[in-house]
C-alpha cells in the first residue's frame, strides 16, 4: 500500500504518510485501518508531502462519507494535513472543506507545524 501507517496506541495519535500515487481505494483502506484499529477519536497528521493523492471531488465525497458513517463519527480526534506547498493538494483542500465543522482539521506546511497544533488543540482522551 501507498500509505505507511504507524499508530501509537500509548500516545493516541496516528501517524499516516502517503507515498507515490494514491487512490480513492487506497484512501478508503487507510480509513477502515482507522476504524478496525480502534483509533477513530486519536489524534492524526495523514503527510502528502512525498505522494500524491489522485482523488476527484467524488472520491473524496465518499472518504468523507465512510468516514461520518462509523458510529463512533462524533468521537473523531483532530487531524492536521501536512502538504508540501509547492505542490496543490485537491484531496486535504475538499476533504478540510467537507468536514471542517465536524472535527478540528487543518492543512500545514510542515511537520512540526502539524504537531504542536495537534498538541495545542486536543487533549489525550481516555481509551475508548
Amino acid at each position: 500500500m501507498p500509505i505507511h501507517l504507524d499508530i501509537s496506541h500509548l500516545d493516541r495519535i496516528v501517524i499516516a504518510v502517503v507515498m507515490g500515487d494514491v487512490t480513492a481505494a487506497d484512501v478508503a483502506g487507510l480509513a477502515r485501518q482507522f476504524a478496525e484499529s480502534g483509533s477513530m477519536h486519536y489524534r492524526k497528521i495523514v503527510d502528502t508531502t512525498a505522494g500524491v493523492l489522485a482523488i476527484d471531488e467524488a472520491g473524496v465525497a465518499t472518504v468523507a462519507a465512510f468516514l461520518r458513517a462509523d458510529p463512533k463519527a462524533a468521537s473523531r480526534g483532530p487531524l492536521a494535513f501536512v502538504v508540501n506547498p509547492n505542490r496543490p493538494d485537491f484531496f486535504s483542500a475538499k476533504f478540510v472543506e467537507l468536514t471542517a465543522g465536524e472535527r478540528p482539521v487543518k492543512i500545514f506546511h510542515s511537520l512540526h507545524a502539524a504537531r504542536r497544533w495537534l498538541d495545542e488543540s486536543a487533549a489525550i482522551e481516555p481509551r475508548r
